[in-house]
């Protein structure tokens, strides 16, 4: 195996056999980033997603204005990818950018959508994340519609303590 620790947190969630682990890191690229590089741009199509073995990423917008607007930052053990626009079938919206030296196992959907047929541990995983995901997203809302920035600006260092420092103020600023 790999990514060992990956398959025991994934494994926590959905019973993942070590054999189809083992399959499914087969069907998985490594790819290496530097500080500054990019994952994706905005306008490319993306047919791929990746889980962040080391490093951490910034997920953003450029709006009209050539202003950026964080969405999220990815940290190591998630997800990473520009979903929506790969389930939409339509060019990437978002830049994501690597803060620093990073990791990534990528895998195509066209694979991950094989898995869902070998193993029924591959929906529930599926399930589990899309859970996972629309929570943060409803959270995110909510702070929005519920916080001032102060209050966000909080509840991100509350919530990612350990980007502190590793993430520039004013990226945090433009989250919030």
């Amino acid at each position: 195996m790999k990514y060992p620790h990956l398959f025991e947190q994934f494994n926590q969630w959905a019973s993942i056999p070590s054999e189809e682990w083992i399959v499914f890191e087969s069907k998985s690229v490594e790819k290496r980033l530097n500080k500054g590089d990019f994952l994706l741009k905005s306008g490319e199509t993306n047919l791929t997603f990746g889980i962040v073995i080391q490093g951490l990423f910034r997920l953003y917008y450029v709006d009209q204005g050539s202003k950026e607007h964080i969405k999220a930052f990815r940290r190591e053990n998630e997800l990473i990818g520009a979903y929506a626009e790969m389930l939409l079938k339509i060019p990437s919206r978002t830049f994501i950018q690597a803060i620093g030296p990073s990791v990534v196992m990528m895998l195509s959907s066209a694979d991950f959508e094989l898995f869902y047929d070998r193993h029924p541990c591959w929906l529930k995983l599926g399930r589990i994340v899309a859970e996972k995901h629309f929570l943060a997203k409803e959270q995110r809302e909510f702070e929005f519609l519920q916080l001032d920035v102060y209050g966000r600006y909080l509840k991100f260092c509350e919530e990612y303590k350990a980007l502190i420092g590793k993430v520039p103020q004013h990226q945090i600023a433009i989250l919030s």
